[in-house]
């Protein structure tokens, strides 16, 4: 008699377990996803964008004036405009200046981000800035592309548009 209630408590056990197993299995199971979300494309980048610069001083190096900027709407997220004087020394103190500038826009959906080596004109009377060259990295890479600045009265502050031009296709005529 005692074999039998061993194996009965054995039994028991074992269905006690087994029984538990099973609800921690099922307790433990993933749910099933509803639905898989559809992927997110990035906001296509406008053929112009505009903002507002405020003036961030002079470039750890001491060379590059830096401008920094925070775009809102479509294509929101933070941009670097770095311009550095590239006459000769003594034309510095000229009112207008050959400029080498250097724009990065890393756009919060990192797929709208760019870089780009511009060169122009920065005319210190009016606040003008004009540069113009090509994307260099990321959106629109090898694109060509304007920058303009119009900087507000005496303050360095001011407006950004960034125009990015047509590509022509090349090829021969007909």
């Amino acid at each position: 008699m005692a074999v039998h209630s061993t194996a009965s408590r054995k039994t028991a056990l074992l269905a006690v377990f087994l029984a538990g197993s099973v609800g921690v299995a099922v307790w433990a199971a993933p749910e099933a996803p509803a639905a898989v979300a559809p992927a997110v494309r990035p906001a296509a980048l406008p053929d112009t964008l505009t903002f507002e610069v405020q003036y961030g001083g002079i470039g750890a190096e001491g060379v590059d004036l830096v401008w920094r900027a925070r775009p809102e709407g479509a294509v929101a997220g933070l941009v670097t405009i770095r311009m550095e004087f590239a006459g000769e020394p003594a034309d510095r103190s000229m009112p207008l200046w050959p400029v080498n500038v250097w724009l990065f826009y890393s756009a919060d959906d990192l797929r709208s981000s760019f870089a780009a080596e511009l060169s122009g004109t920065m005319n210190w009377r009016t606040g003008t800035m004009r540069a113009a060259g090509l994307v260099s990295d990321g959106a629109r890479r090898d694109t060509a592309m304007e920058l303009r600045t119009e900087l507000e009265g005496r303050g360095m502050n001011g407006g950004a548009r960034v125009v990015f031009y047509p590509r022509v296709a090349w090829g021969k005529a007909r």
